[in-house]
């Protein structure tokens, strides 16, 4: 027993493809209801597929600049499938409405049934009845409940609107219908079915892009296309117009300020001059100018700190220039974009970097993502870092500006001073005339700046319009539905193989000699075909002889199974690695799995061969030997164990030559007791010179240790392993029984193999 559990007991990694075969063999009738159940399914579902009907739209980018970058193209596909545009479509379209078939049993569509049809972004789903009544009343029912009354005219003439749903009837299904069934969806639920049918596919370089859409309605389809790239060209405006209109508003705003200015400092200049006509020196006016262009630096500086501070201060909702209607995104991007930061390199890759995660935000938010997405929060985390860098890099520019008008304004004074000795009138004069400069060159630039607000405005730099507007294509683009059928088929024959070969995987029972190699660590004595019983019942008596007297003929008829036994006999006797054996232990894990059967078998051969032989029916519990040979089960081998007969009183003749019996005698409560007494021992030893081969059947190895007990007083112990019944963890729990003790497991004889498996060579009929 020790050479057993040198190895440990590891399954091997090669993969068996000839388990799985048979597996699949034995389990045909798996995928053959597979096929059958495909078959049908795959039939009903491909002669119920509604046609499916495809249109597009083609939209044009004419972009001024030139190049347009990637991150502007994902940036385009984003709000396409944007959940805010295809919201939008639902609700104008009303495509949460499915029409119901009609009264007169005809297949209805939307445009049979209204003429107008829309809801708003929160209809109430479910059930809706439309019921014509003689007296020219329309009934609206919802669900079971009548939730309005209009007069049929007025639902063909004026939009009806109740529970979120806007629409007018097409008079003609007056004249079909005495009612309309129709259900609306769930509203959300089209969203993400809309947005999951769309296809975006821009060309490389960006300039067009197309919109493809599935629907089994053609009309639907086309007007479904033909509404998203509106609303896209149309968003598309409109957040161009945001942008400028929010810039050219403050540019306004300034500009009526610096003109009132100007015009008090030309008022202050004229009336100074109607009265004093007197110039000023060369030196003087030297002086002047200098002044004048400091000053006008220091106005430029002080318009741009203005406006940068005004800029943040949209961004504080405590303050009062806080503006809920203006997006945050915008201020950042005008924050960005301010001359003051032209040549500034940080704020242009803070600027980059900020757009790219916003473009790519949106693109997951496109697709379905929600905004507690875990790579949709990161992107917002990065978002509002790169927004509040921006904030950051301003507000030190505004304290860079500040120490440049501390520094400029030192200047002025140094200036000051050379012309506060001039007369009271000249410096006057020089003072409102540097104002008037001032003021004018601070008015100009605004100007300017106004200008080019007004003409990008007017003229983007990129124009977006619809080039080839969908049209209602009234082919089928379905795909073959003997390839739909063929494919849905195959994937059930393959689910059928699938689950067949996992439930080979989950079986652990012993299916073949590889199995008895490889998990039980146990050399193979022999292999046993499976017996097939004829028809009719018999008692266990009667069949117990009839496989007996069937398997082993007293003329060695050539049958698979008698051919097994006698491998068997020739393994156990013959064999280098048994040695010689005279007392053998036949048991095995669980009952049913053909012990007895073995045992009775194997000692025919035997006993065939001329040897003397002895059968030991040592399941004390439940013995069925002595109705296997037709023999007395008392006096047996409980009787003489416990002193009541002698040998010779135990000993029964049965009718095979050579082969005699000892049964199991009377039920006593004790039986593990009695095989290991001293008595048992020295009936093991006289018994074994008294034959030449003695086999013990015992108790399966689940019911008793009994086996265990006898396997210390005999040459080997010989398991049976019953082919696709014995569990290998079982039989491998009990086979640890053997470890501490002396006994020798000599190996296992594998029962109810196949015939091929078992003895190929043979055949029932002949060589």
């Amino acid at each position: 027993m020790d050479e057993f559990f040198e190895e440990p007991m590891e399954e091997t990694a090669s993969i068996d493809f000839m388990r799985y075969i048979r597996g699949l063999l034995k389990r045909w009738w798996l995928v053959a209801v597979f096929f059958v159940v495909g078959f049908i399914i795959s039939y009903v579902k491909v002669k119920s597929q509604k046609p499916l009907y495809e249109s597009e739209a083609w939209i044009s980018f004419d972009n001024i600049q030139g190049v347009i970058p990637d991150h502007l193209i994902q940036n385009r596909i984003a709000k396409l499938r944007s959940r805010s545009f295809a919201e939008e479509a639902v609700a104008k379209l009303g495509l949460t409405l499915t029409i119901k078939q009609g009264s007169n049993k005809q297949a209805l569509l939307r445009e049979d049934v209204f003429s107008y049809f829309a809801t708003n972004r929160n209809p109430a789903n479910g059930e809706y009845q439309l019921r014509f009544m003689e007296s020219g009343s329309c009934h609206i029912y919802y669900n079971t409940d009548r939730i309005g009354v209009r007069t049929v005219q007025d639902c063909i003439k004026d939009t009806v609107s109740i529970n979120g749903l806007y629409f007018k009837l097409n008079p003609d299904i007056i004249k079909k219908q005495d009612g309309v069934h129709f259900q609306v969806k769930d509203f959300q639920g089209t969203v993400r079915n809309l947005i999951g049918r769309e296809k975006i596919r821009p060309l490389p370089d960006g300039s067009l892009m197309k919109i493809v859409l599935q629907d089994g309605n053609p009309k639907i389809a086309a007007r479904t296309v033909n509404m998203l790239a509106e609303l896209f060209v149309q968003k598309s405006e409109d957040l161009r117009r945001d942008a400028t209109r929010f810039n050219r508003q403050y540019l306004e705003e300034q500009l009526t300020l610096v003109k009132q200015a100007l015009d008090q400092s030309d008022y202050e200049l004229k009336s100074f001059r109607s009265s004093y006509l007197q110039g000023l020196d060369q030196e003087t006016e030297e002086t002047v100018n200098r002044v004048n262009a400091l000053q006008t630096q220091i106005h430029d500086i002080n318009f741009q700190k203005k406006e940068l501070t005004s800029l943040l201060n949209k961004l504080d909702p405590s303050n009062t220039n806080f503006d809920q209607t203006v997006p945050l995104n915008f201020i950042y991007r005008e924050i960005a974009n301010h001359s003051v930061f032209r040549n500034e390199s940080e704020m242009n890759i803070t600027k980059d970097g900020l757009n790219n995660l916003l473009n790519r935000k949106n693109l997951l938010l496109s697709e379905g993502l929600p905004e507690r997405n875990p790579e949709v929060e990161d992107l917002s985390d990065r978002i509002i870092l790169a927004e509040e860098k921006i904030h950051q890099l301003a507000s030190d520019k505004l304290e860079e500006l500040d120490e440049k008008l501390k520094m400029m304004d030192e200047r002025m004074d140094e200036l000051q001073k050379k012309l506060v000795k001039l007369p009271e009138d000249e410096l006057r004069f020089i003072r409102l005339n540097r104002d008037r400069r001032a003021n004018e060159n601070l008015y100009e630039n605004l100007l300017n700046r106004l200008k080019g607000a007004e003409i990008t405005e007017a003229i983007p730099m990129e124009r977006v319009s619809i080039m080839d507007p969908a049209v209602p294509n009234f082919k089928p683009v379905s795909a073959n539905k003997q390839q739909i059928f063929i494919i849905w088929l195959m994937a059930f024959v393959f689910g059928g193989i699938g689950l067949a070969i996992l439930l080979e995987m989950a079986d652990k029972s012993v299916r073949n000699s590889d199995d008895v190699s490889h998990h039980l660590r146990l050399k193979i004595l022999g292999t046993i075909p499976k017996v097939k019983f004829d028809s009719y019942e018999l008692q266990d008596s009667e069949k117990a002889k009839s496989i007996s007297s069937q398997i082993v003929t007293h003329d060695y008829s050539p049958t698979p199974v008698g051919e097994a036994y006698r491998a068997l006999r020739t393994s156990l006797l013959f064999s280098k690695s048994t040695g010689s054996i005279r007392t053998l232990v036949i048991s095995s894990a669980a009952p049913g799995e053909g012990k007895s059967f073995t045992s009775a078998n194997l000692t025919i051969t035997m006993a065939q061969q001329k040897s003397r032989t002895l059968l030991v029916d040592a399941d004390l519990r439940r013995g069925v030997l002595h109705n296997t040979f037709n023999c007395q089960k008392k006096p047996g081998l409980t009787n003489y164990l416990t002193g009541v007969v002698s040998l010779e009183d135990v000993l029964q003749e049965t009718y095979i030559p050579n082969l005699s019996l000892i049964s199991c005698g009377s039920m006593i409560p004790n039986p593990s007791e009695l095989l290991g007494s001293e008595r048992m021992q020295k009936f093991v030893s006289g018994i074994s010179k008294r034959f030449d081969m003695v086999v013990f059947d015992t108790p399966p190895l689940l019911a008793a240790s009994d086996a265990v007990i006898l396997g210390t007083l005999v040459d080997g112990v010989a398991l049976v392993v019953r082919s696709g019944q014995t569990h290998r963890d079982t039989i491998k729990r009990k086979l640890e029984l053997f470890q501490n003790v002396q006994a020798r497991v000599l190996g296992a004889v594998l029962n109810c193999a196949g015939v091929e498996v078992a003895h190929e060579g043979y055949s029932y009929y002949s060589y």
